[in-house]
């Protein structure tokens, strides 16, 4: 399922590297692929901030949105954890 227009996750760095934009998922399987593409730096600042789960809630996606939301993230194996949560 798609985000509805304007609704759609911006992946951004950091407010301390600047805060620009690095991707826009507008559904799973784009957020899965940014996880894997973008800054580590921005997937960390995300995954630690919380961002994902609500986002993945608004879509639907109750399942991934748990997960995410007891995820400890450690910034080694981040990407490997969030992409594991993603597939439950």
């Amino acid at each position: 399922m798609d985000a509805p227009i304007g609704k759609e996750f911006v992946f951004r760095m950091p407010p301390e590297k600047g805060g620009s934009v690095v991707g826009r998922a507008k559904n799973l399987n784009d957020l899965a692929n940014l996880i894997k593409t973008a800054p580590l730096e921005a997937v960390i600042y995300h995954a630690k901030g919380g961002h994902f789960a609500p986002w993945l809630d608004m879509l639907g996606s109750r399942s991934p949105a748990s997960a995410l939301r007891g995820l400890v993230i450690n910034d080694k194996t981040a990407r490997v954890a969030l992409l594991r949560a993603l597939r439950s």
